[in-house]
């Protein structure tokens, strides 16, 4: 049996989510993904990081684009950066996997879709939780019609986070992360929200900050409607302690993950519930190993580039209406 190629990678955004991403691949037998290089602004403050992996830190950008032996770059990095790092990246003739969201506007999310296809490179965006298997359970029990036509779907990812950021972190600006937690927790439930039921055309959104000491709003709530005729509610705490839940209602059935690693099932047709509990997963290397087998063997990402384009529309959306104090916002296509 030959051995699968593996991936010559560098990490950009050095940050406590790159370091998980390089981790998770160091820690994986099977990876795919090789970190050979990294990039961040303070190369200093990571240098012991870098030693233990085994790998050099720079700060020049151009200088991952101009190595011959990288053949991708994996961007864990403020999200107003993504566009312009993707297209350089593309046009370097790198694949690129970049951490959710894949821009801030749909506008900069068209531009690095453009320039990926336009330079034959693989895109990917970083949805983790799409490789839970409880989540893909859930998913299989609503695209096999088990739970009847779809109605409403309720998420809410929340945690403490928010306690530990300070106005001169990009994570603790709402430049970044308008909205709240919906950048940084919230978007992840949307991206299961948009693969289970479709594109958003229409949110309402409140946002506000009432504990939090940076300047992120810290309780944000989001009321969605979808084009299939569902609706939805999407909540994200950024000053609570953790929180992680989606459940679908259909008119046949509900399922619902209380946490990330089960599934509870309730039919009309047998009112007694079903309990699933899943073993956990590394979805970080999940995704990465993902990453490189759509670059090595043509495989389809999980995460669609209609799907993504879909997920910063609603953010779009989401993060005007919270602006406005909770207008009703119509989703861009």
């Amino acid at each position: 049996m030959s051995q699968q190629p593996i991936l010559n990678a560098a990490i950009v955004g050095l940050g406590r989510w790159g370091q998980n991403l390089v981790t998770a691949a160091a820690s994986d037998t099977g990876s795919r993904i090789r970190f050979m290089r990294g990039m961040t602004r303070t190369p200093a403050k990571v240098t012991d990081f870098g030693n233990a992996q085994g790998f050099e830190i720079t700060d020049d950008f151009d200088a991952l684009l101009a190595d011959p032996d990288l053949q991708a770059l994996v961007l864990a990095t403020p999200h107003s950066l993504h566009c312009s790092q993707i297209c350089a990246a593309a046009e370097a003739g790198k694949h690129i996997f970049v951490e959710k969201p894949l821009a801030l506007t749909l506008g900069e999310a068209k531009d690095a879709i453009a320039a990926s296809e336009r330079n034959k490179v693989t895109l990917a965006v970083g949805f983790n939780r799409r490789f839970l298997p409880a989540f893909q359970a859930l998913q299989k029990q609503n695209h096999s019609g088990s739970l009847g036509v779809p109605l409403h779907i309720e998420a809410n990812f929340s945690g403490p986070f928010g306690f530990g950021f300070t106005d001169d972190m990009w994570r603790g600006t709402t430049a970044e992360n308008p909205a709240g937690g919906m950048a940084a927790l919230g978007i992840h439930m949307l991206d299961a929200m948009i693969h289970l039921l479709g594109p958003v055309k229409r949110v309402t959104a409140l946002s506000r900050r009432r504990v939090l000491s940076a300047g992120v709003d810290d309780t944000t709530t989001v009321q969605l409607d979808f084009d299939c005729g569902a609706t939805g509610t999407l909540t994200s705490l950024m000053a609570t302690p953790l929180n992680w839940r989606l459940q679908l209602f259909g008119s046949e059935g509900w399922a619902a993950m209380a946490n990330q690693q089960s599934l509870e099932i309730c039919r009309l047709e047998d009112p007694k519930e079903s309990n699933q509990t899943f073993e956990a997963v590394d979805t970080l290397a999940a995704e990465l190993n993902a990453f490189a087998s759509a670059v090595h063997e043509g495989a389809p990402f999980p995460v669609s580039m209609s799907e993504a384009l879909a997920g910063v529309a609603a953010m779009q959306a989401i993060s005007q209406s919270a602006a406005s104090g909770g207008d009703g916002v119509q989703v861009e296509n």
